[in-house]
């Protein structure tokens, strides 16, 4: 794991599985699957924070423990709304008939990108390639579409979801320190674009 040149090196206590066992069915969610619609939990532990820096011409990121570790519920969105519309997805993902992971995307016409959120895989089944089968659905997805690029946008309290984004192939576009600033339970976070040409 690299260290931080912000301060003390962090390690992030994350296991990895083996994959091949498991049965990932991504399914694309229709109005009568609302129920399943942000099933997921959405509360994680805030162990570490990322920090963003230039080096050369492009963002990279180190990652930082932070002294007094907690607990972060977010709020679900009405993600439901977008069901059905043909400018938008959500993606669920199961193992068996388990709900495990869920992604959202959305035309956005005045770039050609497609906007992903709501990226979430259960705790238990994290670091098994769910995440990945979300994103390659998404990426062809918007390929079909013929648009160019996928945006995204994560906090820097959500270190699993940048890692992830790198490891993927994202590149950070930019960032934001005050865009939370007025939302509860997220002030002092920073906002963090990613971009993945597709």
């Amino acid at each position: 794991m690299r260290a931080s040149r912000f301060g003390v090196a962090f390690v992030y206590d994350v296991g990895v599985d083996n994959m091949a066992g498991l049965d990932i069915r991504i399914v694309r969610a229709t109005p009568d699957m609302a129920g399943y619609v942000d099933g997921l939990r959405s509360n994680f532990a805030v162990k570490a924070r990322v920090k963003v820096s230039m080096c050369g011409d492009n963002y990279d990121f180190d990652v930082d423990s932070i002294q007094h570790p907690y607990e972060k519920t977010e709020p679900s969105c009405p993600d439901c709304a977008y069901l059905g519309r043909d400018d938008a997805a959500i993606y669920l993902a199961f193992v068996g008939e388990k709900l495990v992971g869920q992604v959202c995307v959305q035309e956005d016409h005045r770039n050609n990108m497609a906007r992903v959120w709501e990226l979430r895989v259960e705790h238990g089944h994290r670091h098994h390639g769910i995440a990945t089968s979300l994103m390659n659905t998404v990426k062809a997805w918007a390929l079909a579409r013929g648009l160019l690029w996928l945006r995204a946008e994560t906090q820097d309290v959500h270190v699993t979801a940048c890692m992830f984004y790198r490891d993927y192939g994202f590149v950070i576009g930019g960032f934001d320190r005050l865009y939370l600033q007025a939302t509860p339970g997220s002030e002092g976070e920073t906002a963090i674009v990613w971009y993945l040409e597709v």
